[in-house]
């Protein structure tokens, strides 16, 4: 009867597992059978880039580095609003590793989420706060995508270039984009709700280890999160600054992937690159596998093969972008994952710190 019911135990933890392991399978697997019945324009593709001018990436590198600057700032604002004082240095090194985490672990932008507040809590601002930052950061990005990508797809609509057809199976991941974030900003605007979602989570948790928590700390994390809220609120023009800045930063994306297409010997129209890397990026958001599992690069080669670009230039194009934006700082954010252990002190209160209950 023991060995029964741990089977059954072990049987019910597997269960919903099963369901993410058997999508992590089939996106690379669907990735792989694409390739194959595509393989004679994938070794055209190869040849390409053999052939590419390698010296279009300098630049393209620059404005990845430029992407992350932008969302350092974006991190940035909040926390000046707050009271708090940083290295600039810091906020970058942080958006590079919590963005690389959050396109390695597939879990719908939790994990990038929750790097930034353990880096931002770690340096010194209070775990609500930095769950603050973070939730305004994460509603900020998926705002400007969500709005780019359903923006540019109407209007493409409306001029007729965009079919209804391919208009609706388009709208699916900027449509998921929009849910989330409001479902995030509809749960955090009562407290009631918020604090019954995170105490009940943080019980079945407990149970579920047979362990008895304490709700005192859950408890003083929301007053850190709501006195943070409150002094925002009183700056309503922090949230617009920060959207301007993720604009900025798809704008830098989208340069360094018209870059690649340069180095290719390729000039598409400007808004193609702009709207293929926004509805790329969009797909990448939904489809939950780690790094990706290639679906961002068929995604991609996809969109630009149907939209005028050979089909082997699309995939060169997407794959040097992609080592260029994902690969490279994702390595190098190994390295700088590293130094932020052992990092010094990067934030710290300004000597006019604002208080909670200021007016």
């Amino acid at each position: 009867m023991p060995n029964t019911r741990h089977r059954a135990g072990l049987t019910t933890r597997l269960a919903p597992r099963l369901p993410r392991r058997l999508a992590w399978l089939m996106a690379p697997g669907v990735v792989v059978f694409v390739a194959y019945t595509n393989r004679q324009a994938l070794a055209t593709a190869v040849q390409l880039m053999g052939r590419a001018a390698f010296w279009w990436l300098i630049p393209a590198a620059l404005a990845i580095a430029g992407v992350y600057l932008c969302r350092a700032a974006v991190y940035g604002i909040p926390l000046t609003v707050l009271g708090y004082s940083f290295t600039r240095s810091f906020l970058w090194a942080t958006a590079l590793v919590a963005t690389s985490i959050h396109q390695l672990i597939p879990s719908g932008g939790v994990s990038g989420y929750a790097f930034l507040t353990f880096a931002l809590n770690q340096r010194g601002v209070p775990g609500g706060k930095a769950s603050l930052i973070a939730l305004i950061d994460t509603l900020s990005n998926a705002a400007a995508v969500a709005t780019l990508l359903l923006g540019s797809l109407v209007y493409l609509a409306i001029v007729g270039v965009l079919d209804a057809g391919r208009l609706s199976l388009a709208l699916v991941p900027g449509a998921a984009l929009v849910g989330l974030a409001a479902w995030l900003y509809v749960l955090q605007r009562d407290r009631r709700r918020l604090s019954a979602v995170v105490l009940g989570a943080a019980s079945r948790l407990a149970n579920s280890l047979g362990r008895r928590w304490s709700e005192e700390p859950i408890r003083g994390f929301l007053d850190e999160y709501y006195a943070g809220k409150d002094i925002i609120r009183r700056t309503p023009g922090a949230f617009c600054r920060m959207l301007g800045l993720q604009y900025l930063a798809v704008g830098c994306d989208a340069a360094a992937l018209y870059m690649a297409f340069l180095a290719l010997g390729q000039s598409p129209q400007a808004w193609v690159v702009l709207l293929g890397f926004v509805v790329s990026t969009a797909t990448l958001a939904v489809v939950a596998v780690p790094g990706g599992g290639g679906s961002f690069e068929l995604a991609m080669s996809v969109f630009f093969s149907r939209h005028g670009i050979d089909p082997a230039a699309a995939i060169a194009a997407a794959i040097l972008y992609r080592v260029v934006a994902f690969w490279i700082p994702a390595l190098v954010s190994l390295v700088v994952l590293a130094r932020l252990r052992h990092r010094k002190r990067a934030v710290w209160p300004s000597p006019r710190r604002p208080k909670a209950g200021a007016r």
